[in-house]
């Protein structure tokens, strides 16, 4: 069984060739440099060549990942699955591009292993040097596969779609290109035709709910990868703009322009026989209680982008008290499964596509994203009650999403602005905290200090 319908042609027509702005902005050329050169010793900063030599597929160090030209929205909105003609050969550049971003992942559980099967034999992928160790001589027919072993599903969801859009950012044209499938617990990989690279916006709400999300905006998906992690601090008195909002939800379950081969509506990410098990079941906690359409109704063939009112009413703490160490943030998306689908590994596989493609997006407008998974039958029933969402809607994992706290003009990033802001708030100790300057209070002792300066600095050389 294939976790996707076959992929029709690609509808949309060719990029425009022009740069949308993204929400969060154009890359600073200082944090270019930065995130070039963290982890793996730098980029291979060269044009993507789709003809470099083979690998050859020995144990050792993978040659370092390159930079495309690629937006990570263009990426996410031009995915598709292919489930046929997956052979061929795959370079050294294409294996390591995909496996590097599969393993940038966080890893919610105790363990979570990638192999890497190829034509010759199978390998264990070490993420934190980016090389090879040889496993079994079992081999694969398709040019590459990634499996996983791990404690949580939900890991290997992450990993999966991380991987699946790397390899779309190395698309060149439509020919011979990267093509992938997932296919029960395997994600395969094959050199083969694809749609292409579209910015053909169809997440459109119909009722004016939510903003039009952006489909090719301006951070390289690369660079987004090389600095992405989970974080757990927040600026608290800020919430999330629609906008934002918007781009964050279109990333992780958002419609785009693709159909399947059974002619429902493609998304962002994949699912098992594109049955999209988390339709109706992914719900906002702001100020209120919303859940999330990209449907109208339940119907799979059409494609919305909405938000429909659950309760009128701030539960955020609430959600907090039922939820020990949950991170104190503006905005929380509860991704539920029904009550079968808690016990189905490819529907708790579907949270973590869901959850890959918010980190992602989050990590390319400027904000911060936390993971609360692994929720017990206790808390999943308190949620419910708090949020009163629907008794047959089970949460399986949680979203956290809001701006850094040194991020003092909310616009998605921590720059020269944000110091700006911050030194005409600095007085100095026992001075107390002046008018609009509360949020520059890091340490909250109602003075801003060089205790909060140190604070800011670590927010803005991270990024």
């Amino acid at each position: 069984m294939k976790q996707e319908g076959r992929d029709a042609a690609n509808a949309g027509g060719p990029m425009n060739g022009g740069e949308a702005e993204s929400a969060g902005g154009p890359m600073s050329r200082r944090r270019f440099c930065k995130t070039a050169a963290l982890g793996l010793g730098g980029f291979a900063l060269s044009a993507y060549a789709g003809d470099r030599k083979a690998w050859a597929e020995e144990p050792g160090p993978l040659p370092p990942p390159i930079v495309t030209e690629n937006s990570t929205e263009i990426c996410l909105n031009s995915r598709v699955s292919r489930h046929s003609g997956l052979g061929g050969t795959a370079t050294d550049q294409q294996i390591s591009n995909v496996l590097w971003a599969a393993g940038k992942a966080p890893v919610m559980g105790s363990f979570r292993t990638i192999y890497l099967k190829t034509p010759n034999a199978t390998y264990i992928y070490h993420p934190e040097d980016h090389s090879l160790e040889y496993y079994s001589s079992d081999t694969v027919s398709n040019a590459f596969r990634i499996n996983y072993d791990r404690e949580y599903d939900f890991d290997a969801g992450v990993s999966y779609v991380l991987a699946l859009w790397a390899s779309v950012s190395l698309w060149t044209g439509t020919a011979s290109q990267v093509a992938s499938c997932p296919q029960m617990s395997d994600l395969n990989f094959g050199i083969a035709s694809v749609p292409g690279l579209t910015d053909e916006l169809v997440a459109v709400s119909s009722d004016a709910s939510l903003p039009d999300p952006i489909t090719d905006g301006r951070n390289k998906l690369e660079l987004v990868l090389s600095n992405l992690r989970l974080r757990d601090t927040f600026r608290t008195d800020l919430d999330l703009t629609p906008e934002y909002l918007s781009q964050v939800l279109w990333a992780g379950y958002g419609c785009t322009a693709h159909w399947t081969a059974n002619w429902r509506g493609g998304l962002t990410v994949p699912s098992w026989m594109a049955d999209y098990f988390l339709t109706n079941r992914v719900y906002v906690v702001s100020d209120r209680v919303s859940r999330f359409c990209n449907r109208v109704g339940s119907d799979l063939t059409t494609r919305d982008h909405r938000l429909e009112l659950v309760q009128d009413a701030d539960v955020r703490e609430g959600v907090r008290e039922a939820l020990p160490g949950l991170p104190e943030a503006p905005c929380y998306v509860l991704l539920c499964l029904t009550e079968a689908g808690l016990a189905t590994w490819y529907q708790r596989l579907e949270t973590g596509f869901v959850a890959g493609g918010m980190l992602l997006q989050s990590g390319a407008m400027g904000l911060r994203c936390a993971f609360k998974v692994a929720l017990s039958p206790a808390q999943q029933a308190d949620l419910q009650q708090i949020t009163q969402i629907p008794g047959s809607d089970y949460p399986h994992a949680l979203v956290a999403v809001g701006h850094a706290p040194a991020d003092l003009d909310g616009d998605g990033d921590v720059d020269t602005d944000d110091f700006g802001a911050f030194e005409g708030c600095m007085d100095g100790p026992a001075a107390g905290t002046g008018p609009g300057c509360e949020p520059a209070d890091f340490d909250t002792d109602t003075d801003v200090d060089l205790a909060d300066f140190s604070e800011f600095q670590r927010q803005f050389g991270d990024g």
